[in-house]
């Protein structure tokens, strides 16, 4: 790993060069200098947020721009000259409260922005690739997707944010101030954590940062935000109600603060993390319990359970027991295959408890699957598919 380790002393020394003020900008590579997130692309090198949705209307990268003047919502789609990478930017902003970035990029090069802090609350969903954030002096730290982090960065504070070159980089990241979210959709503030309360009610100097859970509905929300099926002018309500709904799916987040137990993991652990995904999803017979996960992986129970639960919005077994599943509903296609030899197949030892399991995740009998008796069975059938 003496390869992974240069990586990391090279991207904390460029991190870190950007806290230097008095540092001259070719302390900073101009590559990836220039190269950044949108602010970078439409407001220039440390541009601000506000600049850059300023800048969409008149910008050589914007491609279309839109407004439903009744609903105070505009919209830009920013896919022209995008430097070292394919795809778009689509950006929202409504009713000058709330602003969106939806970012949608394919074979993306390297990114190194400094984003200045303008007292605006975001909430960042990273559905694809990684970023690598720093403030301060401290040693920066890597996000990996699924990813959701609360933040409420006041004036005079700056954030560094590294993109490393990937194949996709996918996420929606929503702005607001504090103001609007204590008052719009916190209606019960003794009910909130104090991390979360910390963080509505930060103010300058301070910055204020959590981890939030990912689960499968903001994981929904913001990729109906990031493939939105509606065109023309309909397509900013859409965009307007899928934001509100993900503001707030963000918000009850922090409810889940305390039972989570929200940690730091280093890299290492993110990377055992993956890897019981990973046997999860390949190994079956028998189905690897947490206790055998721990040790295969050599980390603890417990961190393995929270973090787990923390990266991926579910427990281990309820992963497991889908990639199961899943597998199970693909053996059952070959009808070659006996259901009892399908059942031992996905760690089953008695069909009848096979069948009874495989009918209570997906509402149909394992011989369903290969003689549809019946017509709504068929449908159901198709749905499952689908799914």
């Amino acid at each position: 790993m003496p390869g992974q380790r240069l990586k990391w002393r090279v991207l904390r020394c460029i991190l870190h060069s950007m806290t230097r003020p008095t540092a001259p900008r070719s302390s900073v590579p101009t590559e990836n200098h220039t190269d950044g997130f949108i602010r970078t692309l439409l407001a220039g090198p440390h541009g601000r947020l506000s600049q850059a949705f300023e800048n969409a209307w008149t910008s050589p990268h914007t491609s279309r721009g839109e407004a439903n003047a009744e609903r105070g919502v505009t919209r830009f789609l920013i896919d022209r000259n995008l430097p070292n990478a394919s795809g778009r930017y689509e950006l929202f902003a409504i009713r000058d409260q709330i602003r969106v970035v939806i970012e949608d990029l394919q074979n993306v090069g390297p990114r190194l922005e400094r984003a200045p802090g303008e007292n605006l609350i975001s909430f960042r969903i990273q559905l694809a690739g990684e970023f690598i954030a720093g403030i301060g002096s401290g040693d920066p730290v890597h996000f990996h997707c699924p990813h959701l982090g609360a933040r409420f960065q006041p004036r005079g504070t700056s954030l560094r944010l590294f993109f490393p070159a990937a194949p996709l980089a996918r996420s929606v990241t929503l702005f607001c101030s504090p103001q609007f979210l204590l008052g719009n959709l916190v209606t019960e503030r003794d009910t909130l954590p104090l991390q979360a309360m910390h963080l509505l009610t930060a103010s300058a100097p301070d910055f204020s940062f959590c981890r939030l859970t990912v689960t499968a509905e903001i994981i929904e929300c913001a990729q109906a935000l990031l493939h939105n099926p509606i065109n023309g002018l309909l397509r900013l309500p859409f965009a307007e109600a899928k934001t509100l709904e993900l503001l707030t799916l963000c918000v009850a987040a922090f409810s889940r603060l305390e039972e989570s137990a929200v940690q730091q993991f280093s890299e290492a652990d993110v990377g055992r993390f993956h890897r019981a995904r990973e046997i999860l999803a390949t190994k079956f017979s028998p189905p690897p319990t947490i206790a055998s996960l721990a040790r295969e992986l050599a980390i603890n129970e417990t961190k393995l359970k929270s973090g787990f639960k923390s990266l991926f919005g579910h427990t281990v077994f309820e992963y497991g027991h889908e990639c199961r599943m899943q597998h199970a509903l693909h053996l059952l296609r070959d009808k070659r295959i006996r259901i009892s030899k399908v059942a031992e197949a996905v760690g089953y030892q008695h069909q009848g408890t096979f069948a009874s399991a495989f009918k209570a995740h997906f509402g149909l009998r394992p011989k369903d699957v290969r003689h549809p008796p019946e017509p709504e069975v068929t449908h159901a059938l198709r749905n499952v598919e689908r799914g």
